[in-house]
């Protein structure tokens, strides 16, 4: 059109304060600039800080969000596909495990909608996470050179299957590397009064301050560190004093003074914009064959670990012994 055409219809959008209805041009361009995000129990600050970043990075690249929290439960979970798939989401980011064999991947498998998998390591579809095992070799490397000797990985039902068998693989390869016994998984669920430890159930105080107790604990991550940290507490043990406390995420609270959380970090911005990114890529492109990226990892030291107890009395008296020798 005209310059001054242009210019009159400009000044009466102004005047009118016209908004373009997004949902008819979504009609007329056939596909929604919505993507849908599944996310575990919105309670968990890890999902939390998740769902943030992937609004922000779906935001960068001119897509809004639309969330479900399923809670980790079929009935939600396959409510809240059906509702996204009845909005037209261009695609889905998973932020939450769903089994293989479900009714969730039933109806994705028939819809067809472009999905990518953020934070979880699965197979069947495009996928964004950290390097788990890594990880785990870094978190109990760290403990290893703080002189812990008993070291174990205690286990929460707060990290996929497949991400949690990655870092404890990580953590027994770097205490086979060191010439160490790791210990079979510590399996506990925050806020219980019980531990299991292979096929063993035990008390969690008797789990934490029995005669061969570790004296360093690796969790899973870091929700179930900041709950250990607090049981251990609980138990009479100061951490780092009498128990050192690792974790994994590094979630935002894990950097409060009062929590001080050593734990390994990974970088949360950067996944959700290249999780958004491969999303993008195959909604414009079905035939693109999965793509899994690992993304590295990096260990973030606090006050949470220490040397154990016997290591600082041995070191205090080396000390002492060599000013008496003075």
């Amino acid at each position: 059109m005209s310059p001054p055409t242009r210019e009159r219809v400009l000044q009466a959008i102004q005047r009118l304060n016209y908004k373009p209805n997004a949902i008819a041009r979504q009609f007329v361009q056939q596909r929604t600039t919505i993507l849908g995000v599944l996310l575990g129990d919105l309670s968990n600050p890890y999902y939390a800080h998740m769902a943030q970043v992937v609004e922000r990075a779906a935001f960068g690249f001119g897509y809004t969000t639309m969330f479900s929290n399923i809670e980790g439960a079929e009935e939600m979970a396959v409510s809240g596909v059906d509702a996204l798939l009845g909005h037209r989401v261009a695609g889905i980011v998973f932020l939450a495990f769903v089994a293989r064999r479900s009714q969730v991947n039933d109806a994705l498998q028939r819809a067809g909608v472009p999905i990518v998998f953020l934070g979880l390591s699965e197979s069947w579809g495009d996928s964004v996470g950290p390097r788990d095992a890594e990880g785990g070799r870094l978190a109990t490397d760290h403990l290893i050179g703080l002189r812990h000797r008993r070291i174990a990985y205690v286990r929460t039902p707060l990290v996929e299957r497949t991400g949690d068998r990655s870092r404890f693989r990580g953590y027994r390869t770097a205490m086979l590397r060191a010439g160490l016994e790791p210990l079979p998984a510590f399996v506990w669920e925050p806020g219980t009064e019980r531990m299991r430890i292979a096929r063993r159930i035990t008390s969690l105080d008797a789990a934490l301050s029995a005669p061969d107790a570790p004296t360093a604990l690796f969790a899973s991550n870091d929700i179930g560190a900041i709950a250990l940290i607090e049981a251990c507490e609980l138990a009479g043990l100061a951490v780092p004093r009498d128990i050192s406390v690792i974790g994994f995420d590094d979630i935002t609270i894990a950097r409060l003074q009062r929590i001080s959380l050593t734990t390994i970090a990974q970088p949360l911005h950067f996944q959700a914009e290249r999780a958004v990114s491969l999303l993008l890529e195959r909604i414009a492109d079905p035939r693109i064959q999965p793509r899994h990226v690992r993304v590295p990892v990096a260990l973030k030291v606090r006050g949470s670990t220490g040397p154990p107890a016997g290591a600082r009395r041995r070191a205090r008296s080396a000390s002492t012994s060599a000013y008496t020798k003075r």
